[in-house]
């Protein structure tokens, strides 16, 4: 028996193979669901198993990004009245750059070490440059916001919003390295 997976996106077909298993084993082995189920299970653990140990290989490769984050807790409020982040913050923009590293390597993009600074609002700042290209994101509470900047003269293009969703975080990248 054949089973030919669809073109899709590299990324949609990861989240889809345990669907297209699912499918496999259903056709081979019938409607015994209790059997199903356990195979599901089996899937799914497998790769659950398989985004864990990506993001351990992704956290090693951030190394020294993750140590520049959590040195930023060390940073005490300063006579101009500059607040560290917060460590609910710093585990954000871990994540964050965790998520954005991994979709670099999925598209088989270069990866550039960001600098790694916090602001006067004691926001997460990360920041990349690839020739007359800028991408700044801006990490506070939960949320992430990006700022894109094309040349380096006054008259530069800017464009903003919101860096959320593995989408945008894609496009941007995109946008950068690609």
């Amino acid at each position: 028996m054949t089973y030919t997976i669809p073109y899709t996106p590299k990324d949609t077909q990861i989240k889809q193979y345990p669907l297209i298993l699912n499918d496999m084993i259903k056709s081979a082995y019938g409607d015994n669901e209790e059997f199903l189920e356990k195979m599901r299970s089996s899937i799914q653990s497998f790769f659950d198993s398989s985004m864990i140990a990506r993001e351990a290989s992704a956290k090693t490769a951030l190394k020294n990004t993750r140590a520049k984050l959590y040195n930023l807790l060390t940073w005490s409020m300063d006579s101009n009245g500059m607040f560290p982040p917060q460590q609910d913050v710093v585990k954000y923009a871990e994540s964050w750059v965790v998520k954005l590293f991994l979709e670099a390597k999925n598209l088989h993009l270069d990866w550039i070490e960001p600098n790694v600074t916090a602001n006067e609002d004691g926001e997460v700042v990360f920041e990349w440059w690839h020739d007359k290209r800028k991408l700044t994101i801006y990490i506070e509470g939960q949320n992430a916001e990006y700022v894109q900047v094309w040349g380096d003269t006054i008259d530069a293009a800017i464009s903003d919003g919101n860096a959320k969703s593995i989408e945008v975080c894609r496009s941007l990248w995109i946008w950068l390295v690609g």
